[in-house]
């Protein structure tokens, strides 16, 4: 067995394949108002006096009103460092910012021409096999969201929602792998004049009192942001079969952890509890790289088959996204994926996950995603000593040195015959009696030069931890409840101290320097001195 993480995954490091949904781009389409309210234009065709070439606005005072869209700049992760990088786009997944700069709107202009209005709206064109959004409008208001400066100038950083905008047209049917329609959006200047109701989705496709307009570049998510959401419907009867279609969007990467896929499960909040429902595999695409993977356009929409009388309302569960280790068994060959019935943990590795809610959730909501741990391994062992079996007196000299070498009142005569008082270990092993973690042997002697199994080193960093209460089912087919140390591993592997990647625990695998080393440093970051929760990856 190995202890070693696979450093090839990382949520941080890949583009994502087909996300971003960039649509026209930002150009400048100044023209005069439209005030007639009778007969509306041609869409986007200005109207006389406008200007023939497009002209980008600037703070200066301009003949004919006119603005120009700036992109907020964002900053996204690559290893320990951020980066900065121009933004290009707004994303209607995340909270996002844009800033509009206007010229030419002078108090003169708009005593004639009415209050000046923001708008960002989607287009009018309908994309095939989509429902239309009428009622999507976001208005920012002048005197209210933003000023206009006395020359007519103004600078209106806007701040919208994640999801205030919808990324995607609410489709008319689904099917499995579907490529979803994208919904374009516009952005432009309204004025509105006095007495008049606010303009709708429909006036403005119409034209009715836009002043200018032009394409808006969106996106949904950033393409180095793995940001899951998931929506599903309300569950029906649960005393009767049923499927429940969870939608998953922002599931980007193009190395995601696992070589097949992911997959949905249901199971009871608490750690350790088993798997009650489980979905079938989405599929990663690969690409030409070996540890290449992605979920096509960052989609992972799954059925999940609920069998009857499996969820009681009355109780609280969570929908968690799991993806396949890609390691195999060494017994059944096959893929390391949750198992109804098995707690997953050490099955693979946990993506997202989301409270389960009966009633539903209508809209893209986030997912949460544990957070990648950043610590840093190293040893001193050379190649040979890696390979070295690790020993019972390594490991206790270990944790005392890990407590603080705390001071022991040290007998004159040694309790164990194989142990002297001079051994420059005396000190850990007499606290390790006192601790209660190991007393030596059933013959007496303490055989610190014997050697350690995985069973062994959960038992010992257990007691060494004062043997907290422990709750939760194994998630390894060769650990039951009648195994010898059966809670002691329950807890070990609860905490990821000791994390084997093949589905099987092998207690009695005999640990080698190198997995001791893992294994200790494991429990100095997550129990001794825990930085963060949900630690899944390490970065080596």
């Amino acid at each position: 067995m190995s202890s070693l993480p696979n450093s090839k995954s990382s949520f941080l490091r890949a583009a994502r394949n087909c996300s971003a949904l960039v649509l026209a781009s930002a150009m400048v389409l100044p023209m005069t108002p439209v005030l007639a309210q009778d007969a509306p234009p041609t869409a986007n065709a200005p109207v006389a006096n406008a200007p023939a070439a497009n002209t980008p606005a600037t703070q200066d005072v301009a003949d004919e009103p006119s603005f120009t869209v700036v992109y907020e700049d964002y900053y996204y992760q690559d290893g320990r460092d951020y980066i900065g990088q121009e933004g290009d786009g707004l994303y209607t997944g995340e909270d996002s910012k844009i800033t509009v700069l206007g010229t030419g709107f002078t108090k003169e202009w708009r005593e004639q021409h009415g209050k000046v209005v923001i708008y960002i709206a989607p287009e009018e064109n309908v994309p095939y096999n989509a429902l239309q959004i009428t009622d999507t409008l976001l208005r920012f208001e002048e005197g209210k969201d933003f000023t206009i400066d006395d020359d007519g100038t103004f600078v209106a950083p806007l701040n919208v929602e994640a999801n205030t905008l919808p990324s995607y047209y609410t489709l008319t049917e689904y099917f499995p792998d579907m490529t979803l329609d994208k919904v374009r959006y516009e952005v432009g200047i309204l004025a509105e004049p006095t007495g008049q109701p606010q303009s709708t989705v429909q006036d403005i496709w119409a034209r009715k009192n836009v002043v200018t307009h032009h394409g808006l570049s969106t996106n949904d998510y950033h393409s180095d942001t793995f940001a899951p959401k998931l929506k599903y419907d309300a569950l029906k009867d649960t005393t009767k079969d049923q499927e429940l279609l969870i939608q998953g969007q922002g599931f980007v990467g193009h190395d995601i952890p696992g070589a097949e896929g992911m997959m949905y499960v249901i199971r009871e909040k608490g750690t350790g509890s088993p798997v009650l429902v489980m979905s079938e595999m989405k599929h990663y695409i690969h690409g030409d790289d070996e540890y290449e993977r992605s979920l096509e356009g960052g989609f992972a929409f799954v059925n999940l088959k609920i069998p009857a009388n499996t969820l009681d309302p009355s109780k609280q569960y969570v929908i968690e996204a799991w993806s396949d280790y890609g390691y195999v068994s060494q017994t059944d060959k096959t893929l390391i994926t949750p198992i109804v019935g098995l707690a997953p943990e050490h099955r693979g590795v946990l993506l997202a996950h989301q409270d389960l809610k009966f009633e539903g959730v209508p809209r893209f909501t986030n997912a949460y995603v544990p957070v990648e741990e950043r610590m840093y391994f190293s040893t001193s062992l050379n190649d040979e000593e890696q390979k070295q079996p690790a020993t019972r007196g390594e490991l206790v000299s270990t944790l005392y040195e890990m407590k603080g070498s705390p001071k022991v009142d040290l007998p004159a005569v040694s309790p164990w015959p194989d142990v002297k008082t001079d051994d420059p270990n005396y000190a850990a092993y007499i606290w390790a009696r006192e601790k209660g973690v190991t007393f030596g042997g059933p013959d007496g002697k303490f055989h610190a030069e014997e050697g350690l199994t995985n069973a062994t080193v959960a038992a010992m960093v257990y007691r060494a931890s004062g043997s907290p209460e422990v709750s939760g089912v194994s998630s390894f087919p060769d650990v039951t409840p009648d195994s010898a140390f059966y809670r002691e591993i329950l807890w070990a592997t609860q905490q990821n101290v000791i994390t084997p990647k093949t589905g099987m625990f092998e207690p009695n695998h005999a640990v080698t320097r190198i997995e001791l080393a893992w294994m200790m440093f494991y429990y100095r970051h997550r129990v001794l001195n825990p930085i963060t929760t949900g630690l899944y990856r390490i970065a080596n």
